[in-house]
């Protein structure tokens, strides 16, 4: 599970509801006298199912009196103390702030924990990111390069060594890659990790405004019963939207409604990729696992899905009278662009693929909430909201 509470208490984070989070780039807001005009082109020229008639794609099936069946999630005391434990335990892993204690073993073995300072050189030249002093590294753990880790088997603490290395063809710093370098590495020490226990001195060297175990407690408390609301109202609205989706018959959409939502999941990729400093090759293979050409097929599914179940959510919008009007969407998304922390809403818009897409996720934010008035909503057995949502589906 991802380190929630301590990433939402070290720092906020940009989460957007309907899209992938984008940075928040500072942006020219237009003049007062012409946002009206430009907010009505910008909705006229936006690819969503606004003027469209959604009729002609989709025939709506029975839904209304429907009884639905839908997860629901609770926090025990079980939880709170577990997922306290889990994030403590995580800080002492990325902050580095574990105890060693040196041991009385002087000849280095696989499996060794080992401090040792080490200075990477490139044709005699110190290479960036090359140096460290005072590092702690597992023998076997496969963390550094090929021949870095048991080219320090047999030698002894206080011993310097230098070690004649290759990095491999595919590292990700076209600097290296391939190339021939030297690390000059000293063997400090062979020391012993001790995990620091959870205890109110480690909680308030921790930094995350608690001083306490209690204090640090209740914050994971709050953190958890927050999300076991949205949870359990997001995974509500979501089986009671599968559940009357199923009933519609969607016709193949308009080809421009799939090329625009292709655009949008490829720009958002193409940000990652420029935020994690890889091609967009790179991105699908290594943080994707699929090949471009998976990757085209995948998105193309993926588009032709999200658009037809636009048009059913748009198509059940008009039958139960649900409009948006262009300065109510504009409204609405000024406000979560404030929220999240945009100038404008068009900066908003730009990160995020537009004022189309934004309009069909308003329209079926209020098409999920009529739904609920319309079917009978039966709650399974809660459980933990630690749990995996996979699992729960499963």
């Amino acid at each position: 599970m991802k380190k929630r509470v301590l990433a939402a208490l070290l720092a906020s984070a940009c989460v957007l509801a309907f899209t992938a989070c984008g940075d928040n780039k500072e942006q020219e807001s237009p003049k007062a006298e012409d946002q009206g005009a430009a907010t009505a082109a910008t909705m006229a020229e936006a690819v969503s199912t606004k003027g469209m008639n959604a009729d002609e794609y989709v025939t709506i099936g029975e839904y209304e009196g429907m009884e639905i069946e839908v997860p629901t999630y609770s926090v025990s005391q079980e939880d709170i103390d577990k997922e306290t434990q889990d994030e403590f335990d995580y800080y002492i892993q990325t902050s580095g702030a574990s105890d060693y204690q040196v041991l009385d073993k002087d000849t280095v073995e696989d499996g060794d924990l080992v401090n040792i300072d080490y200075k990477g050189l490139k044709d005699g030249v110190a290479f960036d990111g090359g140096t460290a002093q005072g590092q702690h590294l597992l023998i076997g753990s496969g963390q550094f390069i090929d021949g870095f880790e048991s080219g320090l088997i047999g030698h002894k603490v206080g011993e310097e060594v230098s070690l004649n290395l290759t990095f491999p063809e595919e590292y990700h710093s076209e600097e290296l890659a391939g190339q021939a370098v030297v690390f000059e590495v000293k063997i400090n020490s062979i020391d012993e990790e001790k995990a620091l226990e959870l205890t109110d001195e480690a909680v308030a060297n921790m930094g995350l405004n608690a001083n306490t175990v209690d204090e640090f407690k209740a914050s994971v408390k709050e953190f958890l019963d927050q999300q076991c609301a949205e949870r359990n109202e997001s995974e509500k609205k979501a089986v009671v939207w599968e559940t009357v989706y199923k009933t519609c018959t969607v016709k193949e959409p308009p080809q421009e409604l799939v090329d625009s939502e292709v655009d949008r999941l490829k720009s958002v990729m193409s940000k990652y990729a420029v935020q994690y400093n890889v091609t967009e090759e790179d991105f699908i293979s290594q943080y994707m696992g699929m090949t471009t050409e998976e990757y085209e097929t995948k998105c193309h599914e993926s588009a032709v899905t999200t658009s037809k179940e636009k048009l059913a959510a748009a198509a059940i919008a008009k039958k139960a009278g649900i409009e948006l009007s262009d300065e109510q969407v504009q409204q609405e998304a000024q406000t979560e662009a404030t929220n999240l922390g945009y100038e404008s809403a068009e900066a908003m818009f730009e990160q995020t693929g537009g004022i189309g897409p934004y309009y069909d996720y308003l329209l079926g934010q209020k098409v999920d909430d009529y739904l609920l008035e319309k079917v009978t909503v039966k709650e399974k057995a809660p459980v933990s909201v630690l749990t995996e949502a996979e699992a729960v589906s499963e």
